[in-house]
Protein backbone atom coordinates (compact mmCIF):
# COMPACT_ATOMS: atom_id res chain seq x y z
CA UNK A 1 0.00 0.00 0.00
CA UNK A 2 2.79 2.49 1.07
CA UNK A 3 4.14 1.92 -2.51
CA UNK A 4 1.42 3.34 -4.51
CA UNK A 5 1.21 6.32 -2.07
CA UNK A 6 3.62 8.44 -3.76
CA UNK A 7 2.52 7.81 -7.64
CA UNK A 8 -1.03 8.77 -6.37
CA UNK A 9 0.02 11.61 -4.93
CA UNK A 10 2.27 12.78 -7.76
CA UNK A 11 -1.16 12.25 -9.65
CA UNK A 12 -2.93 14.78 -7.74
CA UNK A 13 -0.56 17.17 -8.14
CA UNK A 14 -0.48 16.92 -11.68
CA UNK A 15 -4.11 16.89 -12.05
CA UNK A 16 -4.41 19.80 -9.83
CA UNK A 17 -2.09 21.67 -11.77
CA UNK A 18 0.00 24.49 -11.51
CA UNK A 19 0.09 28.14 -12.25
CA UNK A 20 1.70 29.46 -15.56
CA UNK A 21 2.68 32.89 -16.99
CA UNK A 22 2.72 34.58 -19.76
CA UNK A 23 4.85 37.61 -20.91
CA UNK A 24 3.74 41.52 -22.42
CA UNK A 25 7.46 42.66 -23.84
CA UNK A 26 6.73 46.19 -24.86
CA UNK A 27 9.35 47.59 -27.04
CA UNK A 28 9.72 51.52 -27.21
CA UNK A 29 10.99 52.37 -31.04
CA UNK A 30 10.56 56.25 -30.15
CA UNK A 31 12.27 58.59 -29.08
CA UNK A 32 10.78 59.66 -25.87
CA UNK A 33 9.16 57.74 -22.81
CA UNK A 34 6.33 55.51 -22.82
CA UNK A 35 3.95 55.13 -19.87
CA UNK A 36 1.78 52.46 -19.67
CA UNK A 37 -0.71 50.45 -17.02
CA UNK A 38 -0.52 46.63 -16.46
CA UNK A 39 -3.13 45.04 -13.88
CA UNK A 40 -2.95 48.27 -12.15
CA UNK A 41 0.83 49.15 -11.95
CA UNK A 42 2.18 51.83 -13.65
CA UNK A 43 5.76 51.73 -15.75
CA UNK A 44 7.86 53.77 -17.49
CA UNK A 45 10.34 53.34 -20.57
CA UNK A 46 12.44 55.72 -21.28
CA UNK A 47 12.90 56.26 -25.21
CA UNK A 48 16.35 56.15 -26.89
CA UNK A 49 17.99 57.31 -30.47
CA UNK A 50 20.67 54.72 -30.36
CA UNK A 51 19.07 51.65 -29.34
CA UNK A 52 14.99 50.32 -28.93
CA UNK A 53 14.46 49.90 -24.65
CA UNK A 54 12.53 47.25 -24.13
CA UNK A 55 10.60 45.75 -20.83
CA UNK A 56 8.69 42.47 -20.25
CA UNK A 57 5.96 42.10 -18.00
CA UNK A 58 4.74 38.73 -16.29
CA UNK A 59 1.35 38.26 -16.30
CA UNK A 60 -0.62 35.21 -14.71
CA UNK A 61 -2.55 33.01 -17.02
CA UNK A 62 -3.84 30.85 -14.34
CA UNK A 63 -3.49 27.06 -13.95
CA UNK A 64 -2.17 23.98 -16.30
CA UNK A 65 -3.36 20.88 -15.51
CA UNK A 66 -3.21 17.74 -16.97
CA UNK A 67 -4.57 17.46 -20.97
CA UNK A 68 -5.45 21.12 -20.43
CA UNK A 69 -4.89 24.99 -19.53
CA UNK A 70 -6.38 28.44 -20.67
CA UNK A 71 -5.92 29.44 -24.32
CA UNK A 72 -5.57 32.75 -23.32
CA UNK A 73 -6.51 35.53 -20.61
CA UNK A 74 -6.98 38.89 -21.59
CA UNK A 75 -5.36 42.09 -19.61
CA UNK A 76 -6.19 45.53 -19.88
CA UNK A 77 -3.33 48.08 -21.00
CA UNK A 78 -3.53 51.62 -21.03
CA UNK A 79 -0.19 52.75 -23.37
CA UNK A 80 0.81 56.08 -24.25
CA UNK A 81 3.95 58.04 -24.83
CA UNK A 82 4.96 61.75 -25.38
CA UNK A 83 5.46 61.10 -28.95
CA UNK A 84 2.82 57.78 -29.78
CA UNK A 85 -0.50 56.54 -29.21
CA UNK A 86 -2.14 53.21 -30.36
CA UNK A 87 -3.45 53.63 -33.82
CA UNK A 88 -6.28 51.56 -35.77
CA UNK A 89 -4.25 50.66 -39.04
CA UNK A 90 -8.01 51.12 -40.93
CA UNK A 91 -8.33 54.18 -41.53
CA UNK A 92 -4.57 55.06 -42.36
CA UNK A 93 -3.60 58.07 -43.07
CA UNK A 94 -4.41 61.00 -42.82
CA UNK A 95 -7.76 59.88 -40.76
CA UNK A 96 -6.00 57.52 -38.06
CA UNK A 97 -7.98 56.43 -35.32
CA UNK A 98 -5.69 57.13 -31.91
CA UNK A 99 -6.31 55.57 -28.55
CA UNK A 100 -4.76 54.64 -25.41
CA UNK A 101 -6.78 52.00 -23.73
CA UNK A 102 -6.96 48.13 -25.17
CA UNK A 103 -7.57 44.70 -24.00
CA UNK A 104 -4.62 42.51 -24.43
CA UNK A 105 -5.07 38.39 -25.29
CA UNK A 106 -1.73 36.80 -23.70
CA UNK A 107 -1.51 33.13 -24.27
CA UNK A 108 0.22 30.81 -21.13
CA UNK A 109 3.83 30.21 -21.86
CA UNK A 110 4.47 32.87 -25.04
CA UNK A 111 5.13 36.29 -25.26
CA UNK A 112 2.81 38.83 -26.58
CA UNK A 113 5.05 41.95 -28.22
CA UNK A 114 4.13 45.26 -28.67
CA UNK A 115 6.24 47.57 -31.02
CA UNK A 116 5.93 51.26 -30.54
CA UNK A 117 6.78 53.34 -33.23
CA UNK A 118 6.31 57.06 -32.92
CA UNK A 119 3.03 58.55 -34.00
CA UNK A 120 3.31 62.55 -32.96
CA UNK A 121 5.20 65.55 -32.57
CA UNK A 122 5.39 66.78 -28.67
CA UNK A 123 6.23 69.82 -26.52
CA UNK A 124 7.78 69.39 -23.51
CA UNK A 125 8.02 72.78 -20.99
CA UNK A 126 10.28 72.53 -18.20
CA UNK A 127 9.50 75.19 -15.34
CA UNK A 128 12.61 76.25 -13.66
CA UNK A 129 11.37 79.90 -13.07
CA UNK A 130 10.51 80.31 -9.73
CA UNK A 131 6.86 81.14 -10.68
CA UNK A 132 4.20 78.66 -11.63
CA UNK A 133 2.84 78.28 -15.10
CA UNK A 134 -0.49 78.30 -15.21
CA UNK A 135 -1.43 77.57 -18.43
CA UNK A 136 0.31 76.33 -22.15
CA UNK A 137 -2.01 76.67 -25.10
CA UNK A 138 -0.98 77.50 -28.72
CA UNK A 139 -2.41 78.47 -31.88
CA UNK A 140 -1.76 77.11 -35.88
CA UNK A 141 -1.16 78.89 -39.03
CA UNK A 142 -4.43 77.79 -40.39
CA UNK A 143 -6.44 79.02 -36.91
CA UNK A 144 -6.02 81.57 -34.55
CA UNK A 145 -8.33 79.93 -31.68
CA UNK A 146 -5.77 78.61 -28.45
CA UNK A 147 -6.12 75.58 -27.58
CA UNK A 148 -4.94 74.88 -24.08
CA UNK A 149 -2.87 72.05 -23.82
CA UNK A 150 -0.91 71.84 -20.49
CA UNK A 151 -2.15 73.52 -16.82
CA UNK A 152 -0.42 74.21 -13.61
CA UNK A 153 3.47 73.30 -14.29
CA UNK A 154 4.81 74.18 -10.78
CA UNK A 155 8.23 75.78 -10.66
CA UNK A 156 10.53 72.84 -11.06
CA UNK A 157 8.19 71.05 -12.53
CA UNK A 158 7.87 69.60 -16.49
CA UNK A 159 5.05 68.42 -18.37
CA UNK A 160 4.59 67.21 -21.60
CA UNK A 161 2.05 66.83 -24.51
CA UNK A 162 1.55 65.40 -27.85
CA UNK A 163 0.70 67.65 -31.02
CA UNK A 164 -0.41 66.84 -34.45
CA UNK A 165 2.96 66.85 -36.46
CA UNK A 166 3.85 67.56 -40.06
CA UNK A 167 3.62 65.77 -42.65
CA UNK A 168 3.23 65.35 -46.31
CA UNK A 169 -0.44 65.36 -46.00
CA UNK A 170 -0.47 68.98 -43.37
CA UNK A 171 1.69 71.05 -43.28
CA UNK A 172 1.78 73.48 -39.75
CA UNK A 173 3.19 75.76 -37.69
CA UNK A 174 2.75 76.46 -33.97
CA UNK A 175 2.84 79.42 -31.87
CA UNK A 176 2.76 78.91 -28.47
CA UNK A 177 1.54 80.99 -25.77
CA UNK A 178 2.94 80.39 -22.04
CA UNK A 179 0.72 82.03 -18.74
CA UNK A 180 2.23 82.74 -15.67
CA UNK A 181 0.62 82.51 -11.94
CA UNK A 182 1.45 86.40 -11.68
CA UNK A 183 -0.28 87.67 -14.60
CA UNK A 184 2.72 87.35 -17.28
CA UNK A 185 1.63 85.83 -20.74
CA UNK A 186 4.58 85.28 -22.80
CA UNK A 187 3.18 85.00 -26.76
CA UNK A 188 6.10 86.10 -28.71
CA UNK A 189 9.05 83.71 -28.10
CA UNK A 190 7.68 80.43 -29.39
CA UNK A 191 6.27 81.67 -32.60
CA UNK A 192 6.06 80.34 -35.74
CA UNK A 193 7.81 76.80 -34.97
CA UNK A 194 7.67 74.75 -38.18
CA UNK A 195 7.72 71.30 -39.26
CA UNK A 196 7.12 69.88 -36.02
CA UNK A 197 7.82 66.43 -37.82
CA UNK A 198 6.75 62.71 -36.30
CA UNK A 199 8.86 61.83 -33.09
CA UNK A 200 10.48 65.35 -33.08
CA UNK A 201 9.84 67.07 -29.35
CA UNK A 202 10.21 70.96 -29.12
CA UNK A 203 11.63 71.15 -25.53
CA UNK A 204 10.94 74.75 -23.73
CA UNK A 205 13.19 74.79 -20.75
CA UNK A 206 12.18 78.47 -18.47
CA UNK A 207 15.15 79.58 -16.60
Amino acid sequence: MKKLLFPFMLLIIVIAGCSTEGDIRIINRTNHSLYFTIEGNDYTLEGSETSNPEMTISVDTGKQVLFYSEAYVEVDLHLEGETFMMKDEFHGPPDWEYYSETTLQVIPKETLNIYCDPTHAGIKLINNFPIDVIDLAYYTNDSDSLISIIQSIASGDSAWSRLRATTEYDSISYSFVIEFDNGYIDDTSYINIDDLTVDEQLRIELE
